[in-house]
């Protein structure tokens, strides 16, 4: 079976909480080749910090749900924009 695309995100953004190397990750997605969006995780605050290109918006999330969900509808917009 096919994973869905919700699901995918929500493991790259874990894969940033459980990485220790450094306080902060960040994460670039995009479609096409096109980056989108990126999320940092604030390790000292576990706080994702979601930014929006285009049109520029910045919002802070303490729920890995909620920001795989900005992240999927920011990609969902962009691919059906076409």
């Amino acid at each position: 079976m096919k994973s869905s695309n919700l699901e995918k995100i929500i493991k790259r953004l874990q894969a940033m909480t459980i990485d220790e190397t450094s306080g902060r990750q960040k994460r670039m997605f995009g479609q096409f080749g096109i980056p989108l969006c990126d999320v940092t995780y604030i390790c000292s605050s576990d706080e994702f910090v979601f930014i929006r290109y285009r049109p520029h918006e910045r919002f802070r999330f303490d729920d890995i749900d909620l920001v795989a969900i900005e992240v999927f509808n920011c990609l969902y917009d962009f691919k059906h924009t076409f």
